[in-house]
């Protein structure tokens, strides 16, 4: 009998021992799981917590076999408005946590979210789970602080009572039982982490200090309900002006100088914080964005190995309309991650097949944000399965090779053109690099950038009008590997059709427009009007601006298909859009514009960042005795099948305004040889 109490024990703690492996550790400064260092690829997705089992089924199997094995996901879907949207129901309102009594045919997001859950233990995939939302999507920090009666976002870290129903959330998300495994969330080991936020910011308070005491007070609380599980921060890795931290090129400063109230290394250093985070979204000029992630992951790193925890990459992108090559950038910084000893790259986003509304073309969940991938024949979807291998096995088979970074493959250019491009020397054999257009060779101009990145100013002058192929050579000790690209130099001026004008000079034109959306500011009442002061007549757009962020849009939109006089018009036939925004001359308005546009359907962005300036640069103008700060927005794009509206955002970059911002002389074009 005592021989056989003494085998039971030894089985049951061998059981716990196993259980306890398959939690995700921290040891010796990196991650463990089933006693080995634990690094990887990994994804985002925000839908998992309330689509279908059909698409959470996707995401995860297509992260399975692609080789991804963390996912960060929503934990989180607060205030009853936010809720009906989505018709799934987790935190409508203080203290009530899943469907509210009274409210029938709608669905809970913790259901969701024990489906997400169970599916991902099925098939290995660990998830790290974000428990509120700086921004307001999805409810997040406002909600709360709507809630209590508080005045401005960063009430959610001071204010008590905010904090007490943050706390509560949190015990009540930490404590619910799967309803499809039986095991509480604190004991589940597909469970990775919790994140206290999504890219916590606390603007008011420079110094960054309190939103540490808030880390530390919601973290040894979580602490305290789940010794299990890690716990993050979920923050975007802004320094605060560290000693010999500056950005690559001097671009972005804001992100390095305490700007958002955010200190990274004081964060990291916090005990009950196990490991760090980053984001990496270069608002910088196209020819800077490879370096510039460079130097912002390299920084990072850096600090996490003097701390020494874990440190990930968590959040990572760059449009897919972006004018530059962005599997190229993708490969160097997953390089770097790699090369420099961080534990993980999360790209930004995966997604699955769509239903309904929310299907593209090919049945895919749509680009909504132009950050999507899939797991298809892409070279991105192509580069996440190959670096999955390299994170996941530690076998190094990289080999040399060299990518044109900008121009972009199919791009027009003209007049003087910034050539980048990526070498990989992975064998520390790299010689020299050359580029030949047409019977002209670049060698001797070609300089190197930094982090592999070199590049020399072109004159497309020199090259006749035309369709031309560019050839990259990087040449390595013992071989030549080799790159190119179709461009289409329009140095000479292309007959040009005007093929619809808007000048907003009768009230009625107004009636075909619509506020098509909001992010991070707000239209006022009316969101829309026609006023007759500027110009001939302009589209009037009431807007609030915080001044917070780099990304703060009001979008305003309207369809674009009619029979004129000569011929059907058609959006999808156009390749240039002009137009002018004016901001009233009021004092001390600083900041950028970063204006842009959208085709739909298909949700194309076309000019993004390639018409950014800062308001104090404007040309000022005069209407009626009145000044205005006149921004001429000028957008070349590919025809594009299908298209039949037309999104104009503008987005203001820490520029703080609350009152009439102005469209005018709206003129899309067709292009003939």
């Amino acid at each position: 009998m005592r021989r056989f109490m003494f085998i039971l024990l030894i089985v049951e703690l061998s059981f716990v021992l196993f259980a306890s492996d398959e939690f995700v550790k921290v040891e010796n400064g990196k991650f463990a799981l089933n006693g080995k260092e634990f690094r990887f690829i990994g994804s985002n997705n925000y839908y998992m917590h309330y689509k279908s089992n059909r698409m959470i089924d996707s995401v995860l199997e297509s992260a399975r076999d692609m080789g991804i094995k963390v996912l960060r996901i929503w934990g989180f879907l607060d205030g009853e408005s936010y809720c009906r949207d989505k018709n799934t129901y987790m935190h409508p309102e203080p203290g009530v946590f899943g469907v509210p009594e009274g409210i029938s045919n709608a669905q809970s997001g913790f259901e969701r979210l024990d489906y997400t859950i169970a599916k991902a233990k099925e098939l290995g995939i660990k998830l790290v789970i974000v428990l509120v939302n700086n921004w307001d999507d999805f409810g997040g920090m406002n909600q709360y602080v709507r809630w209590f009666g508080g005045t401005h976002h960063d009430d959610f870290y001071r204010d008590e009572k905010i904090k007490e129903e943050y706390k509560k959330y949190v015990s009540f998300l930490v404590n619910h039982v799967n309803t499809y495994t039986g095991v509480p969330y604190r004991e589940e080991p597909t469970i990775m982490a919790w994140e206290l936020a999504n890219e916590p910011r606390c603007e008011t308070d420079k110094s960054g200090n309190t939103l540490v005491e808030w880390v530390k007070e919601m973290s040894s609380y979580i602490k305290s309900l789940d010794p299990n599980h890690l716990v993050a921060v979920g923050d975007e890795g802004f320094f605060s002006n560290y000693e010999g931290f500056k950005p690559y090129g001097g671009e972005a400063e804001w992100v390095y100088n305490g700007w958002s109230g955010v200190d990274w290394k004081k964060l990291l250093s916090i005990e009950t914080v196990d490991f760090g985070t980053f984001h990496l979204y270069p608002g910088v000029s196209p020819e800077n964005y490879a370096q510039w992630g460079a130097k912002w992951i390299e920084d990072h790193i850096k600090i996490a190995k003097e701390i020494g925890k874990p440190v990930i990459l968590e959040e990572y992108g760059i449009p897919k309309g972006a004018p530059v090559n962005r599997t190229a950038i993708y490969r160097l910084w997953n390089d770097l991650v790699y090369d420099l000893g961080g534990d993980g790259a999360m790209f930004w986003m995966l997604a699955g097949i769509g239903e309904g509304w929310d299907k593209d073309e090919r049945g895919y969940y749509p680009d909504y944000d132009g950050f999507r991938i899939v797991n298809d024949d892409s070279p991105e979807a192509e580069l996440i399965r190959e670096y999955a291998k390299l994170f996941n096995t530690g076998e190094d088979i990289r080999e040399d090779t060299c990518s044109f970074i900008l121009p972009k493959d199919g791009m027009e250019i003209k007049k003087t053109v910034e050539v980048r491009a990526g070498v990989f020397d992975y064998s520390n054999t790299f010689e020299k690099l050359s580029v030949k257009v047409e019977d002209l060779v670049f060698e001797n101009e070609i300089e190197h950038l930094g982090y592999g990145i070199y590049g020399f100013d072109l004159d497309t002058t020199r090259i006749p009008d035309g369709e031309h192929e560019m050839f990259l050579e990087g040449h390595f000790q013992g071989k030549t590997v080799k790159d190119s690209i179709k461009v289409k130099v329009v140095n000479e001026a292309r007959y040009v059709v005007l093929a619809e004008e808007v000048d907003f000079s009768s009230p009625e034109e107004v009636k075909n427009w619509w506020n098509s959306g909001t992010w991070q500011a707000e239209f006022g009442s009316p969101d829309i009007e026609w006023n007759g002061e500027v110009g001939n007549g302009a589209l009037q757009l009431n807007v609030k601006l915080p001044g917070k962020s780099d990304w703060e849009e009001v979008r305003v939109a309207r369809k674009f298909e009619r029979l004129s006089e000569c011929e059907i018009f058609r959006l999808s036939e156009c390749e240039i859009l002009e137009y002018d925004i004016y901001i009233p001359n009021v004092e001390g308005l600083k900041g950028r514009l970063r204006p842009y546009a959208v085709l739909n359907p298909g949700w194309v962005k076309i000019g993004l960042d390639m018409n950014n300036a800062n308001v104090e640069s404007a040309e000022i103008i005069t209407f009626g005795g009145k000044e205005y700060r006149r921004f001429h927005v000028r957008i070349e794009f590919d025809r594009t099948a299908g298209v039949k509206e037309l999104h104009i955002g503008v987005v203001g970059d820490h520029l703080r305004y609350d009152g009439p911002i102005f469209i005018d002389n709206v003129r899309l074009y067709k292009k003939s040889s």
